[in-house]
């Protein structure tokens, strides 16, 4: 998938630079032959033609430069766009069960660090690489045009520059790897750090953070020094090699001198074409080292890729009737442990249990944001493993701490996700949550809403919800549920909301409102209460042992 991006566009860009590099290093071989043959001729007079001929060439190989670079630069800035496109959308279509990857810097990562790795790899590496390519294509055609010794001299010194290159490539690619490893610990523990900001703060381990922090960027420091020295060696090992190579260009160029087969005019004019080439070959002393943060970025996107998605599949409409929700032995280990029941089409179920029996990640498996290690759950007769997001949208809509609000206006919150619905439903669930249209475009929410009061979130929280038109309405634990205004708030959702509701704390003023009460820690299901003039007690056998959360 990391190469698929503009695979479309890649030959239209190598064609170009061929064609850019083939008329710079045939002006440029121009220009030297007629330098050589005006040294030659011994006449020293410049003619008009041989400076229009001079500036003519400089132009072209100004505009050649401008070519690559800019053509370069636009073709790798959309991959660049393509690929992180690519990436986001990929990590949107990653389960559930992936949040701590998502959230541990990684992504920022390659959509930071990486994308400049293989952007600069497109405009520094591989366009110089093909022009320059051409030129010392040229170039050799040119010096066994002069003497086919002078082209014989330039394969070994070619064979010693990529096996030096292999071999010390080798070893950065591995400090790159732990460089980039180290980097991205750091990014995930301080992002990790800085949402504890308060704690840190309350408990005053400002101290303590330092140092930790400062252990890790040390480590990181110690990676980069690492790389650092293997790509300088590098560099200097690629300087060492051009200049080697003009020097064994030139003792071969003397040596036919001395035999009577080139003139010295011709050494003077072919050392001076040298030394203009030795510069432009300077910019492919970086090329190995280039490519292999490339290759590291790339290797790690395409492990990133080979995560297992969500599957496309199951977005499937449920059957258009009364909806039934069966609970199969459903278990997630260390949150809750089996349990049956069924939902019907209006049940108000209130879970009960204390603290840590897994009122919280129930819920969030009804969600489908908490993957089952056991047993079933069935919408309709239909299992929920086959379920797309776009279906668990459509039919469940939770409440909790975990689903925050993001920064942003009342209304791109309150919308945010919103199905398609007329006015006057609108109308109604601001109604009910108690919320003012007017006050939707004046009022900015902070990150996660700690700007208003924990009673406004709840109704706003339940109104968002609510716009979604669920078959089932999920509650969580809230502080705000032992408000008298939201407990009036929640009568009037229980006595009028068309689907089912599940609430995670039991509120004695709603009691006569539940339907059924699934007790996690006593392993009891009870269906029909008293509400429903039934004296129905149902018992579902679970493990009397209980794992530890």
């Amino acid at each position: 998938m990391v190469s698929a991006a503009l695979s479309n566009q890649r030959w239209s860009l190598f064609l170009v630079l061929i064609v850019v590099g083939l008329v710079q290093s045939l002006c440029f071989l121009g220009l030297v032959y007629e330098a050589k043959a005006f040294v030659e001729s011994g006449v020293y007079t410049l003619s008009l033609l041989h400076i229009f001929s001079v500036l003519t060439v400089i132009f072209v190989l100004a505009i050649g430069r401008f070519l690559e670079r800019f053509i370069a630069e636009k073709f790798a800035q959309n991959y660049v766009m393509q690929l992180r496109e690519q990436i986001f959308e990929f990590t949107l279509s990653l389960p559930a069960s992936d949040r701590e990857l998502l959230n541990g810097g990684a992504t920022l990562l390659r959509l930071t660090n990486d994308m400049s790795a293989i952007r600069n790899w497109v405009v520094q590496g591989l366009a110089p690489l093909i022009v320059l390519s051409i030129w010392l294509l040229i170039a050799v055609f040119g010096l066994i045009q002069i003497h086919w010794s002078l082209g014989a001299m330039l394969l070994p010194c070619l064979l010693i520059i990529i096996a030096g290159n292999y071999f010390i490539g080798t070893f950065l690619y591995s400090s790159s790897e732990r460089a980039r490893k180290s980097r991205g610990n750091l990014i995930r523990t301080t992002a990790e750090k800085l949402r504890l900001f308060y704690l840190i703060k309350a408990f005053n381990q400002k101290g303590k953070e330092k140092r930790q922090f400062r252990k890790r960027s040390r480590r990181l420091l110690k990676h980069q020094v690492t790389k650092a020295r293997v790509s300088a060696f590098i560099r200097g090992f690629n300087e060492a090699a051009l200049l080697g190579t003009v020097f064994v260009l030139f003792i071969s160029a003397m040596n036919l001198q001395n035999q009577g087969l080139i003139s010295v005019e011709s050494i003077a004019v072919f050392l001076t074409a040298g030394l203009y080439l030795l510069s432009q070959m300077r910019r492919l002393s970086r090329l190995y080292e280039l490519w292999t943060l490339k290759q590291v970025a790339v290797d790690k996107l395409s492990g990133f890729f080979n995560r297992t998605p969500e599957d496309n599949d199951g977005r499937k409409a449920l059957p258009v009737r009364p909806l039934k929700i069966k609970l199969r032995k459903m278990e997630v280990k260390h949150r809750f442990a089996p349990l049956s029941a069924v939902l019907g089409q209006s049940s108000r179920v209130v879970l009960s249990g204390g603290q840590g029996v897994g009122k919280s990640s129930l819920l969030m498996a009804l969600a489908g944001l908490l993957p089952l290690d056991k047993g079933q759950l069935v919408f309709n007769g239909r299992d929920s493993i086959n379920f797309h997001p776009t279906l668990w949208g459509k039919t469940v809509s939770l409440i909790s701490a975990e689903i925050p609000l993001h920064k942003g206006s009342l209304r791109s919150n309150l919308f945010y996700g919103a199905r398609k619905q007329q006015s006057e439903y609108t109308e109604q669930v601001l109604k009910l949550t108690q919320i003012c249209n007017d006050d939707l475009d004046k009022v900015s929410i902070s990150e996660f809403g700690t700007n208003l009061p924990d009673g406004f979130v709840f109704r706003f929280k339940l109104a968002r919800a609510l716009l979604r038109k669920p078959k089932l309405l999920l509650i969580d634990n809230d502080p705000a549920l032992k408000d008298p205004e939201i407990i009036g708030v929640m009568r009037e959702l229980f006595e009028h909301f068309e689907g089912a509701i599940v609430i995670a704390v039991e509120i004695p003023e709603l009691s006569r409102l539940h339907t059924d009460r699934w007790n996690l820690e006593s392993n009891v299901v009870e269906t029909g209460l008293e509400s429903q003039g039934l004296q129905n007690v149902v018992y579902f056998h679970r493990s009397l042992v209980k794992e530890k959360r």
